[in-house]
This record gives structure tokens, C-alpha cells and sequence, in this order.
């Protein structure tokens, strides 16, 4: 599955994208995100933040370099705000935040393999061999 396909197929689910960023802020990011030590924005993230800025699907998030507005309910932090607040757990080291929903949280680690992490202790549960699928697993499971 390509970005394009993904985004074809979240967006028919009745997904909120945020406005693409600029190739600039990719670089920004991952600077900030490497000062924190945590992984960089593997390439099927920079790709998908070059198309969308972030994504909503009913409680399910993915993370974004810029805040997402949600209108009267609170905004969905970005993917820097979100690995500072998790930055003393050590389960957490070496691996960076991109998504949740209620039962989840979802991580990549420097090699971009993607995780399914438990909701209460962020241990590993599930590893994904297709990041696509670790984003749909995501985005589905707030639509619940």
C-alpha cells in the first residue's frame, strides 16, 4: 500500500486531514525529535506529512508537526509535545510517539518498524512488518 492509497482509504472512512506541511518542517522536526533522542521520521512519515499535516478519525490520531484544532473539543498535540511528555519512561527510549487512540498508543523505532504499544505500561504488543497497517490499525481502533 502506497501513502496515496492509504489516504484514499482513511479518507473514505470519514478522516479529518490536516493541511500538508512544508518539506522544511519535516527537517525541523526530526532535529527536535533527535535532541530528545528519539527516532527520526522514517520515510512513509515524511512522505504522509508532506500530503497531511496530521490525521483525525473519530478518537484516533496521528500525530502531526503542528497542533491540530478540533473546534470546542481540545486540540490533538503535535508528535514534539507529545514524545516530551513521555520522555522518562523507559519503555519509551529509542522509539517515537505517532499515534493513539483509546486503547493504544503506536510507535516506530529508529529502523521505522512500527509498534502497537499497551495503553497503560507503553509496552511493545504488536510489531508491524507494514507501517500502513500499523496507521490503519490506529485510526480504526478510535473509530470504534
Amino acid at each position: 500500500m502506497t501513502n496515496d492509497e492509504f489516504l484514499s482509504y482513511i479518507k473514505s472512512r470519514g478522516a479529518y486531514l490536516a493541511t500538508p506541511i512544508a518539506p522544511n518542517q519535516i527537517a525541523l522536526t526530526n532535529t527536535a525529535l533527535q535532541q530528545r533522542r528519539r527516532a527520526m521520521l522514517p520515510a512513509f512519515i515524511s512522505d504522509l506529512y508532506t500530503k497531511t499535516g496530521g490525521i483525525i478519525l473519530g478518537n484516533g490520531y496521528i500525530f502531526g508537526p503542528n497542533e491540530i484544532p478540533q473546534g470546542l473539543r481540545f486540540p490533538v498535540p503535535t508528535i514534539i509535545k507529545t514524545n516530551e511528555d513521555f520522555s522518562n519512561i523507559p519503555q519509551t527510549v529509542g522509539k517515537t510517539i505517532f499515534g493513539r487512540n483509546d486503547l493504544f498508543w503506536f510507535a516506530f523505532d529508529a529502523f521505522g518498524v512500527c509498534y502497537m504499544l499497551d495503553n497503560l505500561t507503553l509496552s511493545p504488543l504488536r510489531r508491524y512488518d507494514d507501517p500502513h497497517r500499523a496507521l490503519i490499525d490506529c485510526l480504526m481502533g478510535g473509530k470504534i
